[in-house]
């Protein structure tokens, strides 16, 4: 099911649709948190307080845009907020740095520059050869594990890793190009 009928569904009471929608989500908010956080248990608390808010004001999303940019923007205002309340209680240091560091990464976070990285990863998706877009699909949408990949492909273990790597250096170099001339 797409996620504008899940939204459509959450926002008239369906608990399970959100439900679903927290399961496609919570994975990419909680490593977005994670990554900027240096405790684990603070990230996932983040991220479970941005699904609640989430739910909280659904009535006010437009399904007619995407949710995981609205879902994620929620969470790097709590992380703001999260670091503004435990700035004070920093000595100073690697852990001050760190904390400076990841605010200004918050700042330059927006919804705008998401979308566009959205468009310009789908463009070089559809630039990769069949078999390499086939992988991506079976990896990162099915979420199949590299045992029944290699399972699926008949080959082994280490070349399911190097094609995966292989398809990731593809990846960023498009997108480290401009798409629209590349």
């Amino acid at each position: 099911m797409e996620d504008t009928e899940l939204l459509i569904q959450a926002k008239q009471g369906d608990l399970d649709a959100f439900t679903e929608l927290v399961k496609r989500y919570q994975g990419n908010v909680r490593a977005a948190l994670a990554v900027r956080l240096t405790n684990k248990h603070e990230a996932e608390d983040l991220a479970q307080e941005a699904f609640i808010i989430a739910f909280r004001k659904l009535n006010e999303f437009d399904v007619d845009k995407a949710f995981g940019p609205w879902i994620r923007s929620i969470a790097f205002n709590l992380l703001r907020n999260y670091w503004r309340k435990h700035k004070a209680t920093l000595v100073g240091g690697a852990a001050e740095l760190d904390i400076l560091l990841n605010e200004q990464i918050g700042l330059e976070y927006s919804v705008e520059n998401e979308r566009d990285q959205l468009h310009v990863l789908k463009r070089c998706i559809a630039k990769l050869e069949t078999p390499m877009r086939e992988l991506l699909i079976q990896r990162y949408y099915q979420e199949m594990p590299i045992a029944e990949i290699k399972q699926s492909l008949k080959v082994n273990h280490s070349t399911v890793t190097m094609r995966l790597y292989r398809m990731r250096e593809l990846l960023q170099q498009c997108m480290a190009k401009d798409p629209e001339t590349a």
